[in-house]
């Protein structure tokens, strides 16, 4: 916790601590004392006798810079799986509060952030107006009584009653010092601004009903000038909260909030005609809010960024390397970059966007004429590009550019163009490429786009190489290498008897039928005609046999035709696209990803994390999933024979499913998980800007 001028409040809550009942793997207490002149430095001494208590220091003014500080002292100590609790110097824990809390993060082992209820320790009677008019969440930070024990938004879990695994801040989590509790007026929003943007980057949120602490309001904050001042606050860190290109703009400013001001101006003159004293705090309070958000839009202070990072492709279509781009963007920003998507417009790119910027994930328009691309129109296209594209790309400010390449020059332009802009870049590769030559074209505009290139990463080993192998003669020598494999959220996929029985229901599959499936777009490149022949031949042995196609694409009428001709209609389920693949993946009993080639198989890695085992084609990108994996196996792509040999083993030995899928959740946990992930893409990055 931090405090300053605690004195009045710390006795009460050191007692309470005094009571508390230690969790099975102890605990210690540290307070950063930010910058007390009332004494409170004595006072704690005084209990550090009857507390495993350790006291730091720290004159800079504001919460988060005291917090981070003793942050520092904590990650000084013992590593391990430890568990980072916060609270205010006016919470004061009921008995068993820590237990709950270490209990509730044995049993949810996929979740990253806890919070508790936090009820009120009113000062003095509560007047009948702040009961009926006052947001007592928003202003006072009490849980709302109908919040359920389980999963719960990241931006509910407050700063009174918080905890959060400590190998976030391991990997560097701290909070922003720029926002919350300081000298003078400040912007609210210090711990759901830490929470929120681990919500962005993948960590879920889980909420203890049984850990309570009571927080104590004040005398003075029950009056209407310190509610109408929280608003304020409220709305400057709101501001802080945003994601830009949300809404249409003015000066910085959603539209909607200039006409919403005018209107609660308008209601408040006609409240104070009619006397309506509700209604006039009402829409004071509104009006409060919006001065708030509109003040740090045109005069706070940035907040702290190591750099903005625009991160951008040539894509044709939503795809892993897509979905990878976007969690790229996710992990920059919970490690306190600026992460921005710069996206080609593609089908389905509109729908896409929107859904990201839901997300709190900042999107722009970047589609550079294809320079390096496409053959035909290519001078006309590098004009445009050098007239239009340049001054684009400068406008927004980035302090780097990250490419992701899905093939071997796709990609190649938004490259050429950062390096004519002066711009450090890195490039991520998501397929294995085949060689080629580059001729008189080319090679200069290559030359000239890997010469600012500082690191280059791949989805595999094998996608790296290919790289390498292709581009060698353009690279640096002293360029950083890394593989950073595709990741999954095992808290979303994982697996679930019940989800499995939903599943089925919904699309008519008996519960005790077996079932075999492919996420995957229909396309040549994954061979969905391959999964129906293989359902055919199996289904001699297994009459219940089901196939379920979870994708579209350019094959999905051929495909249909050919069920009808094969006699398998009545048993393949195409499920077209769905959002939602972490409902379906349990329902099957193995999953098959029969791709001719695959720059890394996102679906295997969902399979596994799922419990299902996974069967997946001997081509690079699969392989560096699948090899030496107890999770999947491995078939060979031109033996038709074997796969059928292979998935009829593993559909007549349900002993044999049960341990793979126990190993493959072990597996993916282990080397796919966000976290995981997360902290090969900060390690990446570090030292690059």
């Amino acid at each position: 916790m931090a405090t300053f001028n605690g004195v009045s409040t710390l006795p009460k809550v050191l007692e309470a601590y005094c009571r508390l009942i230690a969790p099975p793997t102890g605990w210690r207490m540290i307070i950063a004392d930010n910058g007390s002149t009332d004494g409170t430095r004595l006072l704690i001494e005084h209990y550090a006798s009857r507390l495993p208590l350790q006291y730091v220091f720290e004159p800079r003014r504001g919460k988060n810079v005291a917090l981070n500080s003793a942050l520092g002292l904590a990650l000084d100590g013992v590593g391990g799986d430890g568990l980072f609790v916060f609270t205010d110097d006016d919470a004061t824990p009921e008995p068993d509060w820590l237990q709950q809390l270490a209990e509730a993060a044995r049993r949810q082992t996929d979740y990253a952030i806890f919070a508790g209820v936090i009820v009120a320790d009113w000062g003095m009677p509560v007047p009948a107006w702040i009961k009926r008019l006052v947001p007592l969440g928003l202003t006072f930070g009490i849980t709302p009584p109908d919040v359920a024990e389980g999963p719960v938004f990241p931006g509910l879990v407050w700063g009174a009653n918080m905890a959060i695994r400590r190998q976030l801040f391991d990997n560097g989590l701290r909070f922003d010092e720029s926002i919350g509790p300081a000298a003078g007026a400040y912007a609210m929003g210090s711990e759901t601004q830490l929470t929120r943007r681990l919500g962005d980057a993948g960590h879920q949120a889980w909420f203890c009903r049984g850990a309570r602490v009571a927080h104590f309001i004040r005398p003075n904050q029950m009056t209407p000038g310190w509610v109408l001042e929280r608003a304020r606050r409220f709305g400057r860190g709101k501001y802080r909260q945003e994601c830009p290109g949300r809404f249409p703009e003015w000066f910085g400013v959603p539209r909607w909030m200039f006409s919403r001001y005018v209107i609660e101006l308008f209601s408040l003159v006609s409240a104070r005609v009619r006397r309506d004293s509700d209604g006039i705090f009402l829409h004071r309070w509104e009006l409060a809010y919006l001065r708030g958000y509109v003040h740090e839009a045109w005069r706070g202070s940035p907040p702290p960024s190591t750099g903005k990072i625009l991160i951008t492709s040539y894509s044709g279509e939503l795809g892993g390397m897509e979905l990878r781009m976007a969690q790229e963007a996710q992990f920059l920003r919970a490690g306190g970059f600026d992460g921005v998507l710069g996206i080609r417009p593609f089908p389905r790119s509109d729908i896409w966007a929107n859904d990201l910027r839901e997300r709190r994930l900042p999107v722009v328009r970047f589609a550079p004429p294809p320079v390096l691309e496409q053959w035909r129109w290519r001078r006309l296209n590098k004009v445009r590009a050098l007239l239009g594209s340049v001054r684009v790309l400068r406008r927004f400010r980035a302090d780097l550019v990250h490419v992701a390449f899905c093939w071997n020059t796709y990609g190649a332009t938004a490259l050429w163009l950062a390096g004519r802009c002066g711009l450090p870049t890195v490039i991520s590769v998501h397929n294995t490429f085949p060689l080629c030559e580059f001729g008189r074209w080319h090679h200069p505009l290559l030359q000239e786009a890997f010469a600012a290139v500082r690191g280059i990463y791949g989805a595999t080993e094998s996608a790296l190489q290919h790289f390498l192998a292709l581009y060698r003669p353009y690279l640096r020598q002293d360029i950083r290498l890394a593989v950073i494999p595709n990741c999954v959220d095992t808290a979303r996929f994982r697996p679930s008897f019940e989800l499995r029985a939903a599943t089925r229901l919904h699309w008519g599959v008996p519960l005790d039928a077996m079932v075999i499936g492919a996420v995957a777009r229909l396309s040549p490149q994954k061979r969905p005609e391959a999964l129906l022949a293989l359902l055919c031949t199996l289904r001699e042995d297994f009459p219940t046999l089901h196939l379920v196609l979870a994708g579209t694409g350019p094959l999905e009428d051929e495909v249909r035709k050919l069920a009808i001709a094969l006699g398998v209609a009545p048993f393949v389920i195409f499920t077209g696209y769905q959002d939602h693949i972490e409902k379906i993946m349990p329902a099957l009993d193995v999953h098959l990803l029969l791709s001719r080639r695959e720059g890394f198989g996102i679906a295997t890695i969902e399979a596994m994390a799922c419990g299902v085992p996974a069967v997946a084609t001997a081509v690079p990108g699969n392989t560096d999933v699948l090899s030496g994996s107890e999770g999947g196996v491995l078939v060979p792509l031109d033996d038709d024979h074997e796969v059928a040999r292979v998935v009829a083993g593993l559909l007549a030995d349900p002993d044999r499913r049960a341990s793979m899928g126990v190993q493959g959740r072990a597996e993916a946990i282990r080397r796919f998980s966000t976290v995981r992930v997360q902290a090969l893409v900060q390690e990446f990055y570090d030292g690059l800007l």
